[in-house]
């Protein structure tokens, strides 16, 4: 009973928080006043979060985050690894309650989404198209259209503050996806280093630091849903501040500096697949109570 409270808390405040910012909607149209509709709608998200932090706190779940030491009025690119939708209300709670909204990497077909769609456009979340090899070979032109419009929106509005998080794997992680996937691995999909590396090409010239997060969830079934009726009995989280390698820290341009890239993001995820290994092993799932 709590727990459907819970969720229909959830759903409400979403709702809610989705109408009022597509009522600013009109004002993005509008060149003169498209900085007003940004902050307008990034206050109300803001408002958003808050509740559901709070809502987040009231269920049985054991929360053992490690909280970054961040400038809340900084600009910062976290890179995760990505279990679940849950995923994107627990990267809200680490960063904590005086951060601005993220800003997360959505997929195209997520736009249609009633609600979610709006304010992502709204919040310039940088929404990426994804073209096979064989479209990309009779439409040119569009290849690099993802990037372009990333530039677009990372680079609006300077002056106000950004969290970028990528979740590098692309997708969920499966155990399914992870054979498909020929991960190396045993807790994570291959990185892909394209939206790494476009983060940090749009925020580089305003970049405060890089957030290596790392998502455990010991003995849950994961859901939203789940989360809100007290099934998902821990939430790990563990961050650290990386620094990019000087070399790095320009577009790749060459195969060679592609490849030190690439590298750079494989012991990156080694270290974290080291780390979800020690983490779901050393804690157990527990017995947990239905409410």
């Amino acid at each position: 009973m709590i727990g459907s409270l819970r969720f229909f808390l959830l759903a409400v405040a979403t709702i809610l928080g989705g109408t009022l910012i597509a009522l600013v909607a009109p004002l993005k149209w509008i060149p003169a006043t498209e900085g007003v509709a940004f902050r307008t709608a990034s206050r109300i998200a803001g408002v958003w979060a808050g509740v559901i932090r709070t809502l987040m706190k009231t269920t049985r779940t054991h929360f053992q985050i490690e909280h970054p030491e961040i400038d809340p009025k900084g600009t910062y690119l976290v890179i995760a690894n990505h279990r679940s939708w849950i995923d994107i209300l627990v990267v809200m709670m680490t960063l904590g309650p005086n951060t601005t909204l993220p800003r997360f990497f959505m997929k195209w077909e997520l736009i249609y989404v009633p609600v979610i769609g709006l304010c992502a456009w709204i919040l310039d979340f940088p929404i990426m198209r994804r073209y096979s090899a064989e479209f990309l070979k009779d439409h040119p032109e569009l290849k690099n259209r993802d990037f372009d419009y990333a530039q677009r929106v990372l680079r609006r509005h300077p002056d106000e503050s950004c969290v970028v998080v990528n979740y590098a794997e692309g997708t969920r992680f499966s155990d399914e996806k992870r054979q498909l996937n020929r991960s190396p691995y045993r807790h994570l999909l291959k990185p892909k280093v394209g939206g790494p590396q476009l983060a940090l090409d749009c925020l580089r010239d305003r970049l405060d630091g890089i957030i290596d997060m790392t998502i455990a969830y010991p003995g849950g079934d994961l859901s939203v849903w789940n989360l809100m009726h007290n099934r998902v009995p821990h939430v790990i989280v563990e961050t650290q501040m990386i620094t990019l390698p000087e070399h790095l820290q320009k577009r790749p341009e060459t195969l060679q500096e592609l490849k030190a890239f690439r590298a750079w993001m494989n012991d990156l995820w080694d270290a974290k697949d080291r780390r979800l290994d020690r983490l779901l092993t050393d804690t157990p799932a527990g017995d947990h109570t239905l409410s």
